[in-house]
């Protein structure tokens, strides 16, 4: 998480998830754990996808 806060790409939906959930006024911590269970929800939606079409 934070190398993707590092890097700051704007058309990450995980860092989008991230900001918006700093800007609802979660503190660091609690943001980054949210944009980690963001991202693991979108990393198990690809890995399925994939496994589903072969």
């Amino acid at each position: 998480m934070q190398s993707i806060i590092r890097n700051k790409p704007i058309d990450d939906p995980v860092y989008a998830f991230i900001q918006k959930k700093r800007s609802e006024g979660k503190c660091g911590k609690e943001a980054m754990i949210a944009g980690l269970n963001k991202f693991l929800r979108v990393y198990y939606g690809k890995v399925m996808k994939l496994y589903s079409e072969s």
